[in-house]
């Protein structure tokens, strides 16, 4: 009962953000309802990790199979790369205004926590021959290190603002579509399918991502 109670609030809060992610990405840069989504998205994006985690202490308890401890530390990896981008994202755009630095112990924390725990999903996942997992672990390196990199040196605060956002929605899409189709709807994917639910986010997110960046660059010339 209490897993199911758990379960049911992490996905409640994972489809609200996902849904939601697409509200301050359409809206006025900077504008009233950019600013309210996007807050109402962070906290949505939060109370997933918050409700993550005793799920995923739970799932290594009562796995029952190699399969069911994967999945675990899968999803353990995955709250890491949920909670890091919004984060920092936020944080990028408080510094601009004043009213924090960029760095701090947690931000730290949470970049170190991406980049490790990326590097020990990839490693294990070659192990396991989890090449879904293989695809996903350089996320966490790749935006942990750039964290750190603009806590060092900030600059250009809306293109990281708007490159760490997309890539939260990015991973909060992923999950839904490989959790939703795999376990809530006991969709079964052979041959090259398997890596659908994967990489679609991802093939429309990350176009998506250039144009952006590209727009905000043009705009800054």
């Amino acid at each position: 009962m209490t897993f199911r109670l758990v379960l049911g609030a992490h996905l409640a809060c994972a489809f609200g953000a996902a849904a939601l992610f697409w509200l301050p990405l359409a809206a006025a840069k900077g504008g009233p309802l950019h600013i309210r989504a996007g807050r109402l998205y962070a906290r949505l994006i939060y109370l997933t990790a918050l409700t993550g985690v005793p799920l995923t202490v739970m799932m290594i308890v009562s796995a029952s199979d190699p399969a069911a401890m994967r999945t675990a530390a899968f999803l353990g990896y995955l709250l890491t790369i949920l909670v890091m981008p919004v984060y920092h994202g936020v944080r990028v755009v408080r510094a601009r205004a004043g009213g924090a630095r960029v760095g701090s112990a947690l931000h730290t924390a949470l970049a170190l926590s991406a980049i490790l725990g990326g590097l020990m999903l990839g490693a294990a996942a070659v192990w396991w021959r989890e090449w879904p997992f293989v695809l996903m672990s350089p996320i966490g390196p790749v935006l942990g290190i750039r964290a750190l990199r603009y806590a060092n040196r900030p600059g250009g605060w809306r293109e990281e603002h708007i490159v760490f956002m997309v890539m939260s929605g990015i991973a909060v899409h992923t999950a839904m579509l490989v959790f939703g189709t795999t376990r809530t709807l006991q969709m079964t994917f052979t041959g090259a399918a398997v890596y659908l639910p994967w990489l679609l986010p991802t093939l429309i997110g990350f176009p998506l991502l250039v144009l952006r960046v590209r727009r905000e660059r043009r705009a800054l010339r």
